[in-house]
């Protein structure tokens, strides 16, 4: 990632002067998730709203983030998509190609996060009850 930097500078024989400089330094930033996160991730979203809209894509991919962080279920997003009637096996989800929307949807949500609330754990392209997203 490139970070730039703007640089100020007053001089003392131009007083009131202000002189500007960027510069732009590599820097490295932690990645807080692994391959394999991104491969599950995005080949669920994909499977399961790969041709709709963002919107459903980053529902899809939120409630499995929350699942992970749930107690309610395993806390690793490859278990929770692979956890017996739940989402899907390995080898059905390689034959998923995500999108390049999806990619990037799928490295933001691993990057900032589920981005609704953490007590949304199912999702269905219907209502399911009062007070359930």
């Amino acid at each position: 990632m490139k970070l730039a930097i703007v640089l100020l500078a007053a001089t003392l024989a131009g007083a009131g002067t202000v002189e500007t400089e960027t510069e732009c330094f590599e820097t490295e930033t932690e990645v807080s998730y692994t391959d394999e996160d991104l491969w599950y991730l995005s080949r669920v979203i994909q499977a399961e709203s790969g041709y709709c809209e963002a919107e459903m894509q980053i529902g899809v991919g939120s409630v499995l983030l929350n699942r992970v962080n749930s107690d309610l279920f395993p806390n690793s997003i490859r278990e929770c998509v692979e956890q017996p009637g739940q989402y899907a096996t390995a080898g059905w989800l390689a034959s998923q190609e995500p999108t390049e929307q999806v990619m990037e949807i799928a490295i933001d949500l691993l990057e900032n996060g589920s981005q609704y609330p953490e007590n949304v754990l199912y999702q269905a392209n219907y209502p399911l009850g009062s007070g359930v997203y």
